[in-house]
């Protein structure tokens, strides 16, 4: 089961910190976009900014498919982020006033492998430098 919620996690991180090809947000974007507290239960219909405060814990869902599993997995599994995060399409901010291309403002360092009590993989996710 850690070996699906380290998948999901993975591939969490890859969709934040994937690559986009538009123009740094301005820093009023928080003053002209609705801004969501992850987790809220309020109906978002319109481009909003996603706001994770330091120390709140919210859900990942990890799953696993393909050909190579007899059927698909899935867990969720419960974190918190050190700093507060305004997440905005491809941008993050940890102030809601300076953007910074998600890719750029986090490291990711995956790795995996199989030993005789199955699958490991494990994502590191470090502040850039």
């Amino acid at each position: 089961m850690n070996l699906i919620k380290i998948m999901v996690f993975s591939l969490f991180i890859i969709v934040l910190v994937g690559c986009a090809s538009m123009d740094t947000p301005s820093s009023s974007l928080i003053d002209t976009k609705p801004v969501i507290i992850i987790g809220s239960t309020d109906v978002v219909t319109e481009d909003h900014v996603v706001y994770i405060p330091a120390g709140t814990k919210f859900p990942i869902e990890f799953s696993v498919e393909g050909t190579v599993f007899e059927e698909a997995a899935s867990s969720t599994v419960m974190v918190s982020f050190k700093n507060n995060m305004y997440l905005y399409k491809y941008w993050a901010s940890f102030d809601g006033k300076i953007w910074i291309k998600s890719h750029k403002l986090m490291d990711v360092e995956p790795s995996g492998g199989f030993d005789k009590s199955g699958g490991k993989v494990e994502v590191k996710l470090n502040f850039s430098q």
